[in-house]
């Protein structure tokens, strides 16, 4: 039963857009990383130190977004990971 929900909610989801932010502090190597809040992400910053980039159908539509507002971006490796650059 549950199996049956999950599946139907998944394929829900699909062609579906999520809010994505950026963090306005860039980390020590001046990436500034971009948060899929659609998602469970232990490595949210504060709300105070985003910047919202609004809905998105994929990370890389956000990343492009990003970048009209910083220079250096990266997608955040645990809820954004097909834009993580390691």
């Amino acid at each position: 039963m549950l199996m049956r929900w999950v599946l139907a909610n998944n394929k829900m989801m699909k062609g579906s857009m999520a809010r994505y932010i950026v963090t306005k502090k860039p980390q020590e190597n001046g990436n500034h990383i971009v948060h899929n809040l659609g998602t469970w992400c232990p490595d949210l910053p504060n709300s105070v130190d985003q910047k919202s980039l609004g809905n998105f159908p994929t990370c890389q539509a956000a990343m492009r977004e990003a970048k009209k507002h910083f220079q250096q971006v990266n997608g955040c490796f645990k809820c954004s990971r097909a834009c993580f650059v390691g």
